[in-house]
């Protein structure tokens, strides 16, 4: 904790600092529709309370992309806001350009929080050697009614988690104006909180939040949104939501328009009841030798997938197969339900560690990030990378789901992956315990 320098409360001395342009939703600059703001040409003289049209505001605790808040580079605080038993507080102050959250450092200010719930801030010139620097405001004032009653339903079929995108759907055109419920063929869903791959939810440039949805006892919190790209799952982040859970087990969001294009996805993985009318191969029931017990199963299946799974021997997907002029690509099958891998009739399972670029028959060949359950692990979730350039997870894709099975193999949950060109690689068959020979 800092001393105050001053011989007066900053929490009623102060300026009032109220300019529109400084909103983090404020696109202008971004879209070229006005010259950049430029805070080292301002006189800043004692500490300031933040307002954007006469509403309190502050300073955000979050990532920005550049080119918002009426100039180049936005500006916003590194750390936390203080508490009002804090005092005043120092806190960094960074710059965002182009994918870079932290890619300028200004001079750090003080800070402090007042009665009232607000803040007021002693700023100052930003470095001169930051391009256009301007302080950024974020309002975000309580809710008049509870959103849990009190929302608009989104339910667009191509926002889905696994949907790849054909036209490209933005909701930077959408005008959005409160909370809303997200549906999926009338079904509740949830923003996804992990990685979407660039290309799903409709569009080029999935969001989605990147941490955990809050519990009823939190209240109204607020949430950072990732964009993901074709480098990245988090290459950009638009502008934080609000996020409320609610009674029913549902959750309500304060959607905004995102400083990009880009869509708002609602994770399907969850969902029981998806069906297609199309497989790559044939579904076999298998039946393990009377011997075997099988472990209880994961309660959210409502069947063993070691003994309903589809046979998958595509000889193209071996790790050993370096394509040729036919890329393959797994977002174009409609994957449904389980998966157990063969290369010639062998039992086989996807690799566990780096598979070399341009194998299984593609240009990023999909392997999991992380090591193959046991048994008594029952169903578990793995992160599936993709292999491109000198990155062996150049790509992060959907994750999976994955059991191990008696009888040494693996089943697989596979979905369709978050870019083309890649393919669920076919590892070689690795025989750690006596195998049994099974006969389909």
């Amino acid at each position: 904790m800092s001393a105050i320098d001053t011989d007066y409360d900053p929490c009623h001395n102060y300026n009032i600092l109220d300019e529109y342009w400084r909103s983090t939703r404020n696109y202008w600059y971004h879209s070229g529709y006005m010259s950049g703001k430029d805070d080292t040409r301002v006189e800043w003289h004692g500490w300031y309370r933040l307002f954007i049209n006469g509403s309190s505001a502050q300073m955000p605790e979050w990532c920005f992309g550049y080119m918002l808040c009426g100039g180049f580079s936005s500006l916003w605080l590194g750390d936390p806001h203080p508490q009002p038993e804090d005092g005043v507080v120092t806190r960094e102050v960074y710059g965002s350009v182009n994918d870079q959250c932290s890619y300028y450092r200004s001079d750090p200010i003080q800070v402090k929080a007042c009665p009232g719930n607000y803040y007021v801030y002693k700023l100052k010139s930003p470095k001169p050697s930051i391009p256009l620097p301007v302080y950024c405001a974020v309002s975000f004032n309580p809710p008049n009614t509870d959103p849990c009653y009190d929302y608009t339903s989104v339910d667009d079929l191509w926002r889905a988690t696994d949907n790849y995108y054909i036209t490209n759907m933005c909701d930077y055109n959408v005008n959005w104006n409160g909370w809303y419920r997200l549906f999926y063929d009338g079904q509740s869903v949830q923003m996804p909180e992990s990685c979407v791959g660039s290309g799903m939810c409709g569009t080029e440039n999935p969001l989605w939040i990147n941490s955990p949805h809050p519990h009823l006892e939190d209240g109204v919190v607020t949430r950072q949104v990732c964009v993901s790209t074709l480098n990245d799952c988090c290459d950009y982040k638009s502008h934080p939501i609000r996020v409320k859970a609610c009674p029913g087990n549902y959750y309500v969001y304060e959607f905004v328009r995102p400083p990009l294009c880009s869509s708002y996805c609602a994770d399907v993985s969850s969902l029981s009841s998806r069906t297609s009318t199309t497989s790559p191969t044939t579904t076999v029931a298998v039946l393990p030798p009377e011997s075997i017990t099988l472990p209880v199963t994961d309660t959210a299946l409502h069947f063993e997938p070691c003994n309903s799974y589809t046979v998958l021997d595509n000889p193209w997907r071996a790790t050993d197969n370096r394509y040729t002029f036919n890329l393959m690509c797994d977002v174009y099958v409609s994957w449904v339900g389980w998966y157990r891998l063969f290369i010639h009739g062998q039992s086989v399972q996807m690799p566990d560690t780096c598979v070399d670029r341009l194998s299984c028959g593609t240009h990023a060949p999909l392997w999991l990030n992380g090591p193959h359950p046991r048994i008594e692990d029952g169903v578990v979730t793995r992160d599936v990378c993709g292999h491109w350039w000198n990155n062996c997870c150049g790509f992060q894709s959907n994750p999976i789901r994955v059991k191990a099975c008696p009888g040494n193999y693996y089943v697989y949950e596979f979905v369709s992956p978050s870019f083309c060109y890649g393919t669920y690689c076919a590892g070689k068959h690795i025989c750690i315990h006596p195998c049994y020979a099974l006969h389909l």
